[in-house]
């Protein structure tokens, strides 16, 4: 077995092909018996004594006066017996940033820069060439660059920093595609449009395209049942010959990882959203208020603000459509709108729809425009004493029955092929007694009262428009088309039936209250009270 080869520092540095220069040079006895590119942020535990490290200085990028940050590292590289630190411009910094310089120069660290021309698998493998078993090179690269990958998992947007990553790893362009094409995360200069046309041009994906000074590679994906695109490019062949397979097989396991956690975080958060407000359907002790509002907090609520319960109702009889719910939640999250909420109800008797808990907010009119394009809402009145929201939704219910009468009222948009939304303070006081009580016996009550109209439709129909055009009969009678002098006629027939004179406010109020579903569909956009 053959030894395996070192050099001297003062050896590598003087290789003109590498296009090193010297930042902080390095003692003319320093051994160099390895090289590796890292740009995860706790690099020193992932290298061997003597071995150089390559960065482009990702770390630094936003950072790059920070000087405990590049302190830090030079410390653990020097602890890790490191030999020296090649750092490569022309990616994110023209030059090597002050702090490393600085840093490197008080721990007596060699520092050099690489050319933006030369591509770091030029010193790696110059200096790498005579390992023992190349296997275990390629093995321990494979498993420093899913280490590096592995960093953006933990990043507050893990799949951009993931593309960012990549980008660095191939020292060119990453980028993820959705199935149509648009770019949802990319990072670098490449020519991401002519990527995705190409792609699309191929009959069956190719393991790698040449676009200009670009090499290629791609690979579809599927997570959840949608479909993606990964593709990376780097003007550098060698990088994709030695590193494509495994850094998109990496990436796209990663990425599996992450919509895994997502959709669990996403579970579990839904889970504690639907419990939370179940809590307060069923009622919470007004000592447990404030307890009650912290929990609240992650879901966007300040304790003691105004809030809303709202019912929503399907216009049909099956459950809203799950691409509804998520643009429901997301616009929330997005616009800072505090909600709760819980699909298809409360009970077996509530309509296909859900119930929610909402901030009264300025948020809130964009978030309910969203969810009116196809569905009947009710809201409550504000109120900020949590132990109200049971009785906050009895209104909110008692709105969303109204709301379903919209598109005929023409309350609040309602447009038909549309839904609408009702606020409870909105609703005018015959709304609000006919909603709140209409069991059997009142029903009965009011069809007793017009009985005998209702013996005669022609005469019925007269009395309802009578109603409906402000008790105009030259007006009643353009619509019936027929004399004034026959509309004067039914009327005085309808005041013998009802035992009453059309002139009184008590026959009027009884009249308004047993047709009001009609006036109301006849006027239209509240005509009827006018």
């Amino acid at each position: 077995m053959n030894e395996r080869k070192t050099f001297l520092l003062s050896e590598v540095v003087a290789h003109a092909g590498l296009g090193l220069r010297a930042v902080v040079p390095g003692g003319s006895g320093v051994v160099v018996a390895g090289a590796h590119t890292s740009e995860i942020h706790d690099p020193a535990r992932w290298f061997e004594p003597d071995t150089v490290m390559l960065t482009t200085g990702l770390r630094f990028v936003g950072a790059e006066g920070d000087r405990r940050l590049a302190e830090k590292l030079i410390m653990e590289l020097k602890s890790a017996q490191v030999a020296a630190l090649f750092f490569g411009i022309g990616v994110y910094f023209d030059e090597v940033p002050a702090t490393l310089v600085t840093a490197c120069r008080k721990n007596r660290f060699p520092l050099y820069s690489v050319a933006p021309e030369v591509p770091f698998h030029h010193v790696e493998n110059f200096i790498n060439q005579s390992k023992v078993s190349p296997d275990s090179y390629v093995l321990k690269r494979a498993m420093w660059l899913t280490n590096d990958l592995l960093q953006s998992v933990s990043a507050e947007n893990p799949v951009r920093a993931l593309v960012a990553r990549l980008g660095a790893a191939c020292r060119g362009t990453a980028v993820l595609y959705d199935d149509s094409g648009r770019i949802l995360e990319s990072t670098g200069e490449g020519p991401t449009h002519l990527i995705w046309t190409e792609l699309q041009n191929q009959e069956r994906v190719a393991e790698r395209l040449t676009i200009g000074r670009w090499e290629v590679m791609a690979r579809p994906l599927v997570l959840r049942g949608n479909g993606y695109q990964l593709a990376i490019a780097s003007r550098n062949s060698g990088i994709l010959d030695e590193l494509g397979e495994v850094l998109l097989e990496t990436t796209q396991r990663l990425l599996g990882a992450i919509n895994g956690i997502s959709q669990f975080s996403i579970s579990r958060e839904r889970h504690e959203n639907s419990q939370l407000l179940t809590m307060l359907q069923d009622g919470i002790p007004v000592a447990r208020e404030f307890r009650h509002w912290e929990r609240m907090r992650p879901f966007r609520f300040l304790p003691y603000e105004r809030v809303r319960a709202v019912v929503a109702a399907n216009q049909g009889e099956q459950p809203i459509a799950a691409p509804l719910v998520e643009n429901l939640l997301q616009r929330a999250a997005a616009s800072g709108l505090g909600l709760l909420l819980a699909e298809n109800g409360r009970t077996p008797q509530s309509p296909p729809g859900f119930h929610a808990v909402v901030s009264d907010s300025v948020a809130l009119n964009a978030w309910l425009q969203l969810a009116e394009e196809s569905l009947f809402l009710g809201l409550s009145e504000p109120y900020v004493d949590l132990a109200q929201t049971p009785d906050a939704f009895r209104e909110a219910e008692i709105a969303a029955g109204i709301a379903r009468k919209a598109p005929i009222a023409g309350v609040s948009g309602g447009t038909k092929g549309r839904g609408a939304v009702v606020r409870l303070e909105e609703v005018d006081p015959v709304s609000w007694l006919l909603s709140r009580y209409r069991s059997q016996q009142d029903t009965d009550k009011v069809r007793r009262f017009i009985h005998g109209l209702g013996q005669d439709k022609d005469l019925e129909n007269t009395v309802i428009w009578f109603l409906a055009k402000n008790q105009d009969i030259a007006q009643v009678a353009k619509v019936l088309f027929v004399h004034p002098n026959t509309i004067r006629y039914r009327l005085k027939k309808a005041e013998e039936i009802l035992c009453g004179s059309l002139a009184s406010p008590k026959i009027i109020a009884n009249l308004y209250l047993a047709y009001h579903d009609e006036l109301l569909a006849r006027n239209g956009a509240g005509q009827a009270d006018g």
